[in-house]
């Protein structure tokens, strides 16, 4: 790489982390103060118990409002506390869809590419790091927030430069790398059947409707992206794992098992779907290119699974007035392993029914 390259490349990545830097901060900024000006009064009586008192929203709040939100987007944690609502993911996605639009209309992915992306997440790091840093504190009496830590500093890095690769990689539908296809097609498959098997639920399984309407509609639109994904993990044969306070909260509004422990034949049959997705997928390669695709699409689905274990993963421990609530995959790691396994099981039957064909044929 010359050096007129290497300094495009280097202006390239510096630019993508300011822009998306700006717009995810302007998303959490706006958000921050609806919340603000709506809840933040309500929401201070409650956690610090100090009712009548004047504890109104201030610029204060404002600020760490949108510091927390902006790591909440991410999926950082703070203390103990993890705050896996995918529904923000599209903030950092959509900040990093429009600050690469230049580059990503630039034909299909190459080394340049991802150094960019790995300047600009590193950048971007960097800066959550800093105004992290500067806004740690109180939010209300009692309830500490502390984002500037090494652990948030590395996710920030890692999930921002996933998020570009996976922007990239579907920015254009006729990408000729068949592993990629075969992902991309994987996920969108697997998510249609998710929508439906998701709307199924929230028919059969709401109760009580008419008196909390406008509670049940604002959790849906808040939880739908993390229960497309929890149709994800079902159908890789794993369930969602939450303590019993959380158990017994949801047992108000929804009439089914959400663990489905008492009907394992929908269990089973989940699995089959994304057994039949995989080998729909499989069957169709490039039969030239099997090993290499084969390659391509599993780590690529196994990371794509792993990092949405990750994310949608909820733990709130002993606040105050809500208790503890934990709610996440029951294996993060199998959450990736099992995709990655598949895939080549799937290509090893292929294998060996295509051995059985050429015996058969002698």
């Amino acid at each position: 790489m010359d050096n007129n390259k290497s300094d495009s490349v280097l202006l390239d990545g510096v630019r993508s982390a300011l822009i998306a830097f700006l717009i995810t901060l302007g998303f959490s900024l706006v958000i921050s103060i609806i919340f603000n000006i709506s809840f933040f009064e309500d929401f201070n009586n409650l956690m610090s118990g100090n009712l009548g008192g004047d504890k109104g929203a201030t610029a204060t709040s404002i600020v760490r409002i949108t510091v927390m939100i902006f790591n909440f987007s991410l999926f950082n944690t703070v203390g103990t506390i993890k705050f896996g609502i995918l529904i923000f993911i599209f903030i950092p996605v959509i900040a990093f869809w429009l600050a690469n639009k230049q580059i990503n209309r630039k034909g299909n992915i190459d080394s340049s590419n991802v150094i960019v992306y790995v300047i600009s997440s590193l950048i971007f790091a960097l800066l959550q790091f800093f105004i992290s840093l500067i806004t740690k504190g109180n939010l209300v009496e009692g309830i500490p927030i502390n984002f500037a830590t090494f652990s948030n500093l590395f996710t920030t890095f890692i999930l921002s430069l996933l998020i570009q690769l996976f922007i990239k990689l579907n920015y254009k539908s006729d990408s000729k790398n068949g592993g990629i296809n075969a992902f991309k097609n994987t996920y969108r498959i697997m998510g249609l059947i998710g929508i439906i098997i998701i709307l199924v639920a929230l028919i059969m399984g709401f109760g009580n409707y008419s008196k909390h309407g406008i509670l049940i509609i604002i959790a849906i639109i808040l939880m739908l992206p993390n229960m497309i994904a929890y149709s994800f993990f079902y159908m890789i044969g794993l369930t969602m794992e939450f303590n019993d306070k959380l158990q017994e909260a949801l047992s108000k509004y929804i009439n089914i098992d959400l663990t489905f422990e008492n009907n394992m034949y929908i269990r089973y049959l989940a699995i089959i779907i994304f057994a039949l997705i995989v080998a729909y997928i499989v069957f169709k390669m490039d039969k030239d290119k099997l090993i290499r695709n084969a390659i391509i699409y599993s780590v690529s689905l196994g990371i794509f699974m792993g990092t949405l274990g990750y994310c949608s993963s909820i733990n709130f421990i002993d606040i105050k007035f809500i208790g503890s609530i934990e709610f996440s995959v029951s294996n993060i790691f199998l959450s990736a392993f099992i995709p990655f396994v598949t895939v080549w099981i799937i290509v090893l039957i292929y294998y060996l029914i295509k051995k059985v064909k050429d015996v058969i044929k002698e």
